[in-house]
């Protein structure tokens, strides 16, 4: 292997004329390449992939149909890959390895989307279905939460299919469809048809947190977090019954007061604020850049655990890595302006910290909300936090080494924990090293604009994760073109004749 990497090195060295040319056309093809792979982004921005708890409402045909499109934009992996579609509408394609006894590894991301709300559809400065190209921008539902990251993943694997690599590690790519509402028809029947086969992993890669700029305070540097651990979650509908009747006589509570006292209730009595090992082990990396003060203090945590605390509690940002949260995100009650309704029902969507289940929630809401006329029931599926993935393994230095490489202007790379949930969920079985990662610069206004009006990434951005996911790939699943091993398996078959 040595001596054809040294050929190759020898031969780059020796057309030093034709270097500055080639240059010229590597920069021309590279802007191509980088403009086609945006418009394969915008084509699948098109596709409305919307997942929804209704079965009525689940645009499943929007999904057949972004499958079709996929196997157009990447011809050369849909050639060299086999392509299994998992119960009806997610996808697993697997890349094999050369070496059948390395682990594999696999890549998740999602296709689906969330929708965009009705009465927010005149907000947008670009149509969210368009997948519009404008001002350094793809524009759309889909660009930031999740489809970027599947077509990045896509562009990285057909551009190094016709660079002539071939990976040693197996490599599976597995693209959800309801990671929004769950993941558990999408991922967890991936996971399921993967345990059946007896695939142990050695690394899954999800979308989780990023790059971030400016987000915590006192830091303006750019700082990398992956998520090697992640808040569980549940959902609680808390449900008031009243008798209704004509709005002009009102008695003292109604199903809208009572349940409007219990919210406050919660609001005002939020879970216990402690640090995990994770968030320890992130503010101890962060304190030299948070200020000696904060070194200090971290260097001594149970002297000023309560200030740390305190601190950490006044930042949005901060203050969900301390203590399990919860918000109202659906209200639902009278549709009549002069009748007072009959019910009135909130859902309680909360984010579980390692240490908290589903019993110990539960536990926390009753007591607090402390009204027998509220009625509390779970809906939807639990999901348990996830387990602590370890830091001192070879995949999660090959991870921050891909970052470097992709972001060189990152000051520190840490751990940390991610305060949402993915698809990342349903693969616990299959490995410990779980990171949740996505290869793109976030300030607090950007953050805001997942799930929101104007959803939208930046071409270099995404160009960047292109790059990434090549960088990934070749940190984890060898780093030799096709051509190379090719050479050295005929090296091997030659009979040994050095010392005859």
């Amino acid at each position: 292997m040595r001596q054809y990497i040294f050929i190759l090195f020898f031969v780059f060295l020796s057309h030093p004329i034709t270097f500055a040319q080639d240059t010229d056309f590597t920069a021309a093809a590279s802007a191509t390449i980088t403009a086609e792979a945006v418009q394969k982004l915008s084509k699948a921005i098109t596709f409305q992939t919307t997942s929804d708890v209704d079965e009525q409402e689940f645009r499943y045909s929007e999904f057949l149909d972004l499958h079709d499109y996929l196997g157009e934009a990447f011809p050369a992996l849909h050639q060299q890959l086999q392509k299994e579609v998992v119960n009806g509408y997610s996808l697993l394609y697997t890349w094999l390895g050369t070496d059948p006894d390395l682990p594999p590894v696999l890549l998740s991301a999602h296709m689906d989307v969330v929708p965009v709300e009705e009465e927010t559809k005149e907000d947008w400065q670009q149509q969210p279905y368009a997948g519009t190209v404008k001002d350094g921008y793809i524009w759309g539902r889909g660009s930031l939460d999740d489809k970027y990251r599947v077509i990045a993943i896509m562009e990285a694997v057909e551009q190094l299919l016709q660079q002539g690599y071939s990976p040693e590690r197996t490599i599976y790519l597995a693209f959800g469809h309801d990671e929004e509402i769950g993941g558990t028809e999408g991922a967890g029947k991936i996971s399921e048809y993967l345990q059946e086969q007896g695939v142990k992993l050695e690394a899954v890669f999800d979308e989780g947190l990023a790059v971030a700029k400016g987000v915590l305070p006192g830091i303006d540097e750019p700082i990398a977090f992956i998520g090697t651990a992640a808040k569980g979650g549940m959902n609680l509908q808390l449900k008031v019954k009243g008798e209704g009747g004509h709005s002009s006589a009102p008695p003292l509570d109604t199903p809208v007061s009572i349940l409007s006292a219990a919210l406050n209730r919660l609001q005002n009595k939020p879970f216990e604020a402690r640090m995990i090992p994770t968030t320890k082990e992130t503010m101890e990396l962060m304190a030299g850049k948070l200020g000696g003060k904060y070194k200090f203090a971290m260097r001594h945590y149970g002297l000023f655990k309560g200030k740390i605390l305190k601190m950490l509690a006044k930042d949005q940002a901060t203050g969900a890595l301390i203590r399990t949260q919860m918000t109202p995100t659906v209200l639902e009650a009278g549709d009549t302006y002069n009748v007072m309704p009959r019910m009135a029902k909130a859902i309680l969507n909360i984010r579980i910290l390692n240490g908290e289940d589903q019993e110990t929630v539960i536990k926390h809401v009753t007591e607090t909300v402390n009204d027998e006329r509220v009625q509390i029931e779970m809906k939807g599926t639990y999901t348990p936090p996830s387990p602590i993935t370890p830091t001192d393994t070879w995949t999660y230095a090959a991870l921050e080494q891909s970052i470097r490489e992709t972001f060189p202007e990152v000051a520190l790379v840490v751990p940390a924990l991610f305060p949402g949930s993915t698809d990342a969920r349903h693969y616990t079985n299959l490995t410990n090293n779980i990171y949740r990662f996505g290869p793109q610069v976030v300030t607090r206004e950007k953050a805001q604009l997942v799930h929101n009006v104007d959803e939208r990434l930046e071409v270099e951005v995404f160009e960047k994760s292109i790059a990434f996911y090549k960088t990934l790939l070749r940190q984890t699943c060898g780093n030799l073109p096709l051509q190379v091993v090719m050479q050295q398996e005929e090296s091997e078959l030659l009979p040994d004749v050095t010392n005859k």
